[in-house]
């Protein structure tokens, strides 16, 4: 009687956390998915970044969430797919203002100083900077941390 009792006290736990718990579902797309949507797709370093003029409040429809616009320069190591001759370019995304509420985007924030490596898969904009494949919303998933 003793183990029935268990799986049943674990089966309650378990349906209490999920109830509290509040997710997003969202889609992640594969490396392939992003390669063959993207316009370039970059292994690059982060050499600046820059917040811009654009302030969001509510952004993605998210009651509360600000965020910020922010131009992220990167010095192109290898092109993996797009124009060779690609050396710099600007990655045009958001950061959080003031923090973030349960269950917003995933943005970005990149650190110069760190001099990390990425795998950027971007869509070029008209102005000629590029955003995240993937949309800004979840801008993380069109960016890969390379080791």
């Amino acid at each position: 009687m003793r183990p029935l009792r268990s799986a049943i006290f674990i089966l309650l736990f378990l349906f209490a956390a999920v109830a509290q718990g509040n997710a997003r579902a969202i889609r992640v797309p594969s490396d392939d998915e992003l390669f063959a949507k993207s316009d370039l797709v970059v292994i690059a370093i982060p050499s600046a970044t820059r917040d811009t003029a654009e302030h969001v409040n509510d952004a993605f429809g998210f009651k509360g969430q600000s965020v910020v616009g922010v131009e992220t320069r990167f010095t192109v190591a290898t092109v993996l797919k797009g124009d060779r001759s690609t050396k710099e370019l600007t990655l045009f995304h958001y950061r959080f203002d003031k923090g973030s509420v349960p269950n917003t985007p995933m943005l970005l924030e990149f650190d110069a100083k760190q001099k990390k490596t990425f795998r950027l898969f971007l869509i070029r904009l008209p102005d000629g900077q590029y955003a995240p494949t993937a949309g800004q919303m979840d801008a993380w998933l069109s960016v890969k941390a390379e080791k």
